[in-house]
Parts: C-alpha cells; structure tokens; sequence
C-alpha cells in the first residue's frame, strides 16, 4: 500500500473496524477511506472457531454478496482501474483486473468435516473467473511456509497463482536487541484477551526485560505489570523499533505474524488461537519443519516453552519483502497496461 502511494497511485481503502482506524492513522489524508460491509464473527471463548464458521457460512456468503454489490456500485461512481482484495471474495469487478491476495487457497477444515479436507481448495476455485491472478504470499518449492494451504493444488491452474515471497510491515533497524521477550497479542475478541490473561498469569516466571504489546488500538487504561513494559498500541515506528530490539517473540501463529518474524530473522514461540484450524495448522506444520515451537493455549508453560523454542533454528528466506513488493508490482503495472 505504501508502495501504491509511493509511485502515485490514488489508493481507496475499503475496510472496516479496526484495521480502518490503524490505517487512517497510518495514511491520513493521502488515501481515501470507504467502510465496508462487516463479515459476521465466528470468534468464541469456547475454541470452536472452526466449527461455528461452518455454520455461519449462509449469513457470511449473504455479506460477499453485499459486499460485491456495493463493490460494482464503487466501481462505477469512483472509476477504478484496478481492485487488489486482501481476502475479501466480493471485492472485484469481471470488466476490470482484480487481484486476490491469499495464502489459503485450501481450507483446513474442523474434525467434524474432515471428509472435505480434499474439497476446500474448490471454494476458492469457484471464483477463478472473478479475479485476474490469485497472488500468494509465500514462496514457491521447497522453502515454502505454507503446506498445503496453498501447495500442491489440484483444481488451479499455474498461470492462475502468483507466488511472490513474505509481505511484512517491518522493517530491517540497525538497533540493538535489549527486549529477552517481546510477547505481541492479536486478533479478535475474545480471544485476544483470554491469550493475555493466561500469559498475565505467567509472565512473572519469565527472567530479563520484557516488553508486551497489548494489540488495543483504542484508547485504553494502561495495566501496570511489575517489570514489564506495557504498550497498548504500537503504531509503525514503535512496533517496527521493538520488534527489531527483540531477542525473542511470543505471538499467536497467524501467517502476518509469522512473516514478520520471518522478515526479521527472528525466533519465537507460536500460540494457535484455539480451534482456528489454519492457525493450528501452520504452528504444526511450521514445527515438523523444524522452524519453530508451537503449543495449544490450554497447555502453555512459558518458562518450559520458550526454552524449547529457543532450540528451533528460524527460518531464513529465499527473499525478503522488499523483492515481494517489487514482484507484487511489476503485476500490477502489468495488469493496468494490459487493461490501457
């Protein structure tokens, strides 16, 4: 997006919620900001994340086509050359190119369907004529991080995916890394906060300078922990300085998370959110290749898992973001040539 802005592009953000207001804080008034239509939550406390999406999948379907509705209409009034889709199935136009960026092009689904796991890859496929490319941000081969989320496809044909390497926000500082554990909390209520509250209940264990960010973009009480720095909300700068100064993260397995450690070079332990199939597919996958430890919230001992996480070797890319990025955009340049 910085990229877009960059080299000139005039950029609309359609999003919502949290991520709208991180990104107004972010871009100001160099892009233009429309609110999107809400997919419902299938968050709980119970870690049936996985079994309740299922479940919901009318009511979400009826917001894709919402959401696309509103798309062609923004579409017309706004001119738009090209839609690059985070995932969002309902944001594209057939008259005109549409990206879809996604590193799940097959589904994990819950026990209770797994008669489907050869099947998940069709959802995604379903949409093979609405968008131009499917791009994925991992790498192709032996080095990928991903498995079978989007690996070894049966229904895609190659000339359809796009693999371009890691996309971090973070970015490489020459600072030194004073942080022994930088614990980083994400994602969705509830879940945010029963992370928080069973590390809270640990983090006296740990021994050295401890930095937690909290992942709370609104203004929030801060909570005092005895000798631990507590940020609620680190924006660009501050989160890209603690990251860099970290020795060592603590985080949910979430694929952005795992890019930006990956970006850095970082090691960590993984923390699946419960029942998130593609969380606890990747921390699992990610542990069988020897990259790093992975444990289920229910079962975390920092003081014994991070030791044994600190045994894992990281992972060290083909290439980083900045190579992405430029890969990323030589697509898009491409798509708007074509389209001219």
């Amino acid at each position: 997006m910085r990229r877009l802005v960059k080299e000139g592009h005039h950029l609309i953000i359609y999003t919502a919620h949290r991520p709208l207001m991180a990104l107004k804080k972010e871009f100001g008034d160099r892009c233009e900001y429309i609110e999107s239509i809400m997919y419902p939550s299938p968050y709980t406390k119970s870690g049936t994340f996985a079994v309740k999406l299922s479940f919901m999948m009318p009511s979400i379907i009826n917001a894709m086509l919402k959401e696309h509705k509103q798309i062609l209409e923004i579409s017309k009034k706004e001119n738009i050359d090209l839609f690059i889709s985070d995932s969002k199935y309902g944001v594209f136009d057939r008259k005109k190119p549409s990206i879809f960026i996604f590193h799940q092009l097959r589904y994990i689904p819950p026990d209770f369907l797994k008669f489907l796991k050869n099947k998940t890859e069709k959802f995604n496929y379903f949409f093979r004529n609405s968008f131009r490319k499917f791009v994925v941000t991992d790498f192709p081969g032996d080095k990928e991080l991903t498995g079978v989320l989007a690996h070894k496809l049966t229904y895609f044909p190659e000339d359809k995916i796009e693999y371009i390497g890691i996309l971090s926000d973070y970015e490489k500082m020459d600072v030194t890394q004073d942080i022994d554990y930088l614990i980083s909390l994400s994602g969705r209520e509830p879940n945010r906060s029963m992370l928080e509250e069973r590390i809270l209940s640990q983090i006296k264990d740990l021994d050295g300078k401890i930095t937690l960010v909290r992942g709370i973009p609104e203004k929030t009480k801060k909570i005092n922990i005895p000798n631990v720095d507590v940020v609620n909300y680190a924006g660009k700068g501050i989160r890209d300085e603690l990251m860099n100064r970290a020795k060592f993260v603590i985080a949910r397995s979430g694929y952005s998370t795992i890019m930006d450690m990956v970006e850095l070079g970082k090691k960590g332990l993984l923390i699946p959110t419960p029942g998130q199939t593609e969380q606890e597919y990747l921390s699992e996958h990610l542990e069988k290749r020897g990259y790093f430890h992975s444990v289920k919230e229910e079962e975390l001992s920092l003081i014994r898992d991070v030791e044994i996480a600190k045994s894992y070797a990281g992972y060290d890319p083909p290439w980083r973001t900045k190579e992405s990025v430029d890969k990323f955009m030589e697509l898009v340049e491409k798509l708007i040539e074509e389209r001219v």
